[in-house]
């Protein structure tokens, strides 16, 4: 029996309140024939299959910018975690954020004061691909703004989950699309020697649907919990057999919130 999910019935999840995925791409010089790339912005970045979202309806995305546009997710008030690749110098984060091209009244503009990236951080094979976002100030809670929570578990294959993001290019407010984990094995034919045990993959087999340019360092939850991270896949988004990789979160809970209980 296959790992993947068979694509039956609604897999796109039309009816669930979430937001949009999308993923960028840098070249990293790495791969063979098609390029694996992290997520970071390029000209034709969009979201694959995806659906505008309920506003504010994932009030712990977080739009990271200036100088690298990527996704992020609040866990607590004055903590955002992100993919590590997304760490530059000078990053600054909007909370509550839902159309990019208005002020909506519900946005909240914080700069960076220290960045924790993971200290096993891999920028070749992009393993270990996660980092802490200390703000400069606590985020004011509100509908618009909500922390998520860490997972307990790893979730299983086949779980409904969702990835949400913005992505650079029109429309400027967010879209979700409806991914699944799928199994390890598949993951390693997918993407030979590539797929470590850090890392997760989603998809839906036979199905179209990706996060994209733009979106690194967003959120793959599952039942209202963080289970990946926005990390890498190929140079052409939603290709058929080659699913999505993410930083598999629950491999570092312990992590973080070390991290965030001694800093």
């Amino acid at each position: 029996m296959s790992l993947w999910d068979t694509g039956r019935g609604h897999t796109r999840c039309p009816r669930v309140p979430y937001g949009t995925v999308l993923v960028s791409h840098v070249p990293t010089g790495h791969g063979e024939g098609t390029l694996l790339v992290p997520h970071v912005p390029k000209d034709e970045d969009r979201i694959i299959g995806g659906y505008p979202c309920v506003p504010y309806s994932q009030p712990w995305q977080v739009y990271i910018y200036q100088p690298v546009r990527c996704g992020g997710i609040l866990l607590r008030p004055r903590w955002v975690l992100s993919a590590g690749h997304c760490l530059y110098r000078g990053l600054r984060v909007r909370l509550g954020e839902n159309d990019l091209g208005q002020a909506e009244g519900t946005e909240q503009e914080r700069r960076v004061l220290r960045a924790f990236r993971h200290p096993a951080f891999n920028p070749t094979t992009l393993d270990n691909d996660l980092m802490l976002l200390q703000l400069d100030r606590p985020a004011r809670l509100s509908r618009a703004v909500q922390p998520l929570a860490l997972p307990r578990s790893c979730a299983p294959p086949g779980t409904t989950c969702l990835v949400s993001g913005w992505g650079t290019q029109t429309p400027l407010y967010p879209y979700y699309v409806c991914s699944k984990p799928i199994g390890n094995p598949v993951a390693l034919e997918a993407y030979p020697g590539r797929v470590t045990p850090n890392m997760l993959c989603a998809g839906v087999r036979n199905q179209r649907i990706d996060s994209c340019q733009g979106d690194s360092g967003g959120p793959l939850s599952c039942n209202r919990t963080l289970q990946g991270i926005v990390s890498w896949g190929l140079q052409t988004c939603a290709l058929p057999g080659r699913p999505g990789v993410y930083t598999r979160v629950c491999n570092y809970v312990d992590w973080i919130l070390n991290t965030m209980n001694n800093n």
